[in-house]
C-alpha cells in the first residue's frame, strides 16, 4: 500500500477549504452501513459537489492502483446518476408541457 503524505493532503484540504474534523465526524456517521448504503450516499453527495473532478484528481495522487480503481468506479456511478437524473427531469418537463397544452385547448 502506498504511504500517504499527510502534510500534502492537509495542505490540499486547506486550499480547498475542507474541514478535516467535519469530514472525520461525517465518516463516523457511516460506520456500520452496508456497501450499497454507502454507495447511495456517495452518489448523493458527489452529485452536489462543485469542483469534484479537481479534488478527485489531486486526491488520486495519494492512492495506490486498487484504490484508484475503486474511486474511478464510484465517480462513474456518480456521473451515471447525474445523467439519469437529467433524463428524468427532461421527461417530467415534457409531461408538464403536454398537460399544459391539453389544458390550454
Amino acid at each position: 500500500m502506498k504511504k500517504i503524505d499527510t502534510d500534502s493532503l492537509e495542505k490540499m484540504a486547506k486550499q480547498k477549504n475542507i474541514d478535516k474534523d467535519k469530514i472525520e465526524k461525517i465518516a463516523d456517521n457511516y460506520k456500520g452501513k452496508s456497501e450499497s448504503e454507502l454507495m447511495d450516499e456517495l452518489i448523493k453527495i458527489g452529485k452536489n459537489l462543485e469542483g469534484r473532478e479537481e479534488v478527485v484528481s489531486k486526491f488520486k495522487a495519494f492512492l495506490d492502483e486498487d484504490q484508484k480503481k475503486k474511486l474511478d468506479f464510484i465517480m462513474n456511478k456518480i456521473s451515471n446518476a447525474e445523467v439519469e437524473s437529467k433524463i428524468k427531469e427532461k421527461k417530467s418537463g415534457k409531461k408538464v408541457k403536454k398537460v399544459v397544452k391539453k389544458v390550454k385547448k
